[in-house]
């Protein structure tokens, strides 16, 4: 899970990172112990940014929001682009059209992002 960086009152967006992969070259271990490759992530993202967007409160009940900004960072995309970054993942920009939500945002309950799905796991080996 990933903390959001701004909130725009005005909007009622978050934005933040919903995932960080790496951190100055080296793979970061989420709170499940899981590791995401950057490539794997951006592959899902591009899937349910394409076919989803829907926002739901700790990945339960209804929705109470969407994405509306996806940005997949990776060194070579922000190379590309002259960006200099020292993580990557995935940025989103989230509206939050849930009334009582957008108030708990405001006040620091919900601070963070957390992306839900299912995969395989396979054992990792940082280098491959």
């Amino acid at each position: 899970m990933d903390q959001v960086i701004k909130v725009d009152d005005e909007q009622r967006i978050v934005y933040g990172w919903a995932s960080v992969t790496k951190v100055n070259d080296k793979y970061v271990v989420d709170s499940q112990q899981d590791v995401i490759r950057t490539e794997v992530l951006h592959k899902a993202i591009n899937d349910f940014m394409k076919e989803v967007r829907v926002g739901k409160l700790m990945h339960q009940g209804e929705q109470v929001g969407q994405i509306v900004h996806s940005f997949p960072v990776s060194k070579e995309i922000c190379g590309a682009l002259g960006i200099d970054c020292d993580k990557e993942g995935w940025i989103v920009g989230y509206h939050v059209t849930d009334d009582q939500i957008w108030q708990d945002v405001k006040v620091g309950k919900y601070a963070m992002f957390s992306i839900g799905g299912m995969a395989l796991k396979e054992e990792f080996v940082d280098g491959e």
